[in-house]
């Protein structure tokens, strides 16, 4: 009779310690309810019925926890109906704790009835709150991404990526995998890698690099910069040898293909691979560009130019052929000057100068028409000026030196 009766002692205590355990799960959601809400007594309530080995296996309590966070991240997304600021902070709090929570109620969520079909209890409303604030998870991510907050960015793009994965909805629901998704998939990559988290950025990367985004040559930009930045050589190789295929008009992949090989003092192997491309691509202006760089580091100006002859004959507006041709007769004109500087006999030294000065006409000739031609923004654009800047400096054309330095200051 004594073993009886501790044992009924037993139970009646472990049902106590449940009921308590569920009161504070209640406890927690009715916080909601007040006014002002009580965030802090909410959430030390619900971690306390998380922590308990019976509360913490059931979907309402995850799923009060993260109505805590949604309600939160609500707060703050009706500041901006009212003109008010929002508080990121808050925002990303709310969201990311209604995003995690809501995935674990939802595991625990879903008992076979007595049909044996799954029943769920909280999953329409997690699946209604996922879907009234998914675009939230852009926006958030967002204004995280333009403060260079980039973790907090990455994980918001990361969060509403993960919600469309989720097997809880199916095409009616309206959240879905299209050019939306993929672009903050492309986000979530960016926001990693400039939070130098390039294992991260691999993943998405090489996820988005089999699918049909729109911008695939960024992909594999992205992907070459993440593996130099971990320093794995051999992929970084490998992925600019696939971007070069698949973009050839890009002139990113073949240049730093080739800088890679220049910069490990391997000149046969970039002159080889530039070799190779151009065979499979005998038109091929930038490859042919990329090789008379190549040529006129090693001094060997006819071979270039006769190259970018070549370009130009294919194309004979091409402002990069144009700015390269005119690098090529400004190196000759320094190489020639430097020479000159151990003649002893004046009278020669004279004519290797004025060599210099015809070599320096020359590349304005083509460094002129290729700034007419070359956009502004583009990255090369700023070192032809400072080129023409130097030029017209030495060839004493004062009125072009002062006019090209005014517009250096305006850029």
């Amino acid at each position: 009779m004594k073993k009886t009766l501790v044992c009924l002692g037993l139970v009646l205590l472990s049902s106590s310690m449940i009921f308590a355990q569920k009161a504070k799960v209640n406890k927690a959601y009715n916080y909601l309810w007040t006014e002002p809400i009580n965030y802090e007594a909410a959430r030390m309530a619900i971690e306390e019925a998380k922590a308990d080995a019976v509360t913490g296996t059931e979907a309402k309590t995850w799923y009060v926890a993260g109505r805590i966070g949604y309600t939160q991240a609500n707060e703050e997304i009706k500041k901006t109906l009212l003109s008010q600021t929002p508080d990121n902070d808050r925002l990303y709090v709310g969201l990311d704790e209604m995003y995690t929570n809501y995935v674990i109620a939802d595991k625990y969520d879903g008992k076979l009835d007595k049909n044996g079909k799954v029943k769920y209890t909280q999953r329409k409303t997690i699946k209604a709150d996922f879907k009234e604030m998914h675009n939230q998870y852009i926006n958030t991510g967002a204004a995280f991404y333009d403060q260079r907050k980039y973790n907090e960015a990455a994980k918001m793009f990361n969060e509403y990526v993960a919600i469309a994965d989720l097997s809880m909805f199916d095409a009616k629901d309206g959240i879905k995998v299209d050019s939306t998704y993929w672009m903050v998939k492309y986000y979530v990559a960016l926001s990693n890698i400039r939070a130098e988290k390039n294992e991260e950025a691999i993943k998405s990367l090489l996820e988005l690099k089999d699918t049909k985004y729109s911008d695939m040559k960024s992909i594999y930009e992205l992907l070459v910069g993440a593996y130099i930045n971990i320093g794995d050589t051999v992929k970084y190789v490998a992925y600019l040898k696939e971007g070069a295929e698949k973009f050839p008009s890009s002139d990113y992949f073949v240049g730093s293909l080739v800088n890679y090989y220049v910069g490990a003092g391997e000149y046969d192997e970039a002159m080889a691979y530039l070799d190779q491309v151009i065979a499979k691509d005998p038109n091929n202006t930038e490859y042919m560009n990329v090789k008379a760089e190549l040529l006129v580091q090693k001094n060997d100006y006819e071979k270039a130019k006769e190259l970018l002859n070549k370009s130009l004959s294919v194309d004979p507006k091409n402002a990069r052929t144009l700015y390269v041709y005119g690098r090529a007769w400004a190196f000759e004109g320094d190489h020639i000057q430097e020479s000159a500087q151990d003649l002893t006999d004046n009278a020669k030294y004279n004519a290797e100068m004025n060599r210099a000065k015809s070599c320096y006409v020359k590349a304005l000739e083509y460094f002129e028409p290729a700034k007419e031609l070359m956009q502004k923004d583009n990255v090369q654009y700023m070192d032809l000026l400072q080129n023409m800047k130097v030029l017209y400096l030495r060839l004493e054309q004062t009125d072009k030196y002062n006019a090209i330095s005014e517009e250096i200051k305006t850029l």
